[in-house]
């Protein structure tokens, strides 16, 4: 196997979408599967357009996030493309709709399809629309369909912080309110993940909840519990203290999946960016900038262990985490490149909601980092 990136800040969506796959084919060869990472700035139809002119018959699978990530920087305007090109690769994609309607089922039938094609291992790559569906269940749809035998990896699409629309793609075209996914065999791949806080404070239980408002929580309103963990709040603040103190559900494990805290409203309810079961036992969570970047590190560290010879790095960093950490960003991104690899070709996306296993089950996260390296199934380990 042979991995290509490329990427191109033009605003022209054709000609974006050409520079950006004509420069990593350079690279790969002819690929076998193309991934493409936009931004909601271009024309999503052109952008693919012009990717498929330059791949050819190559399998494709992409979407539109809240920014383009590379080794030198982080792109707001930006089209990236990886391709993997060698004859030994198996891959099958779909691009599933109906999230809005039965994000469980589509799960389900996305795995289907992808299963139809026999492969029986490797990696999936699940890039679903974040906006309308509970990604939460199209998540655990999608795996009760494939199972064990498979690495998991992905994100939620977005756009450059709006929440309004955004699109998801594979070879077959665009779609929103869609599941674009990949399964990719005949490579070596390794995960990691994990997001750097640590819980404060005792146990709660989230007593009232409705998808993704929770009304109370041990039988009071929910703003009130949350302001007296953090010594007392102002609403008009909350979105400062929210970004800095999401909250974590322990799991049989001891980790903690972590549920960003976005608003609260008139009556003291709290809206959350993904989906907060009712009777869910959680706790607050803080975080510093150190931590986050130190746990980016080592999950970078973790998914390059083991891989013969590498040849691509792909990353899946939550938004919010980009926001919070401002300028200090760019070391989190400087980490996750010196652990994986320091000349391994790089791609990433800002993403809503990252998908990842701490053992082997895929979960949605949030405020949490995703990655995974893909090496050629044969070969030495490159010291």
């Amino acid at each position: 196997m042979k991995a290509g990136i490329g990427i191109s800040p033009l605003a022209d969506s054709t000609r974006a979408g050409r520079e950006a796959a004509t420069e990593a084919v350079k690279a790969s060869g002819q690929p076998a599967l193309t991934l493409l990472f936009t931004t909601d700035s271009y024309e999503q139809e052109a952008v693919l357009r012009a990717v498929k002119e330059t791949v050819g018959d190559s399998k494709l699978v992409g979407f539109c996030a809240g920014a383009v990530i590379a080794r030198d920087g982080v792109f707001q305007q930006a089209v990236g493309v990886a391709t993997l090109g060698g004859d030994e690769l198996q891959v099958r994609t779909a691009l599933q709709g109906g999230l809005d309607a039965d994000p469980y089922g589509a799960g389900r039938q996305a795995g289907e399809a992808l299963l139809a094609g026999g492969i029986e291992k490797g990696l999936v790559i699940s890039l679903p629309d974040s906006f309308p569906a509970n990604i939460y269940e199209v998540t655990r749809g999608l795996y009760s369909t494939m199972g064990p035998d498979f690495a998991y990896i992905g994100g939620g699409a977005g756009d450059s912080l709006k929440f309004v629309k955004t699109y998801q793609m594979t070879e077959e075209g665009v779609g929103s309110k869609t599941l674009a996914a990949a399964l990719v065999d005949g490579l070596q791949v390794k995960t990691g993940i994990g997001h750097g806080w640590t819980p404060e404070g005792d146990l709660m239980v989230i007593t009232r909840a409705k998808g993704k408002r929770v009304y109370e929580i041990d039988a009071r309103p929910a703003f009130d519990v949350y302001s007296e963990r953090l010594g007392g709040i102002v609403r008009n603040r909350f979105f400062e203290f929210g970004m800095k103190h999401p909250f974590g559900f322990p799991d049989a494990s001891r980790n903690y999946l972590i549920r960003d805290p976005l608003a609260t409203n008139d009556d003291k309810s709290i809206d959350f960016v993904t989906e907060v079961p009712a009777n869910a036992v959680a706790t607050v969570m803080r975080g510093s900038t150190t931590q986050l970047i130190e746990v980016a590190a080592s999950v970078a560290k973790k998914a390059a262990e083991g891989i013969a010879e590498p040849q691509l790095v792909l990353v899946f960093d939550c938004i919010s985490r980009y926001v919070l950490m401002g300028q200090e960003f760019s070391k989190e991104l400087a980490a996750i490149g010196e652990s994986a690899g320091k000349e391994l070709p790089l791609l990433g996306a800002l993403t809503f909601g990252e998908i990842g296993s701490y053992v082997d089950v895929p979960l949605l996260h949030n405020k949490t980092v995703a990655v995974a390296v893909l090496g050629s199934e044969k070969g030495e380990r490159r010291e």
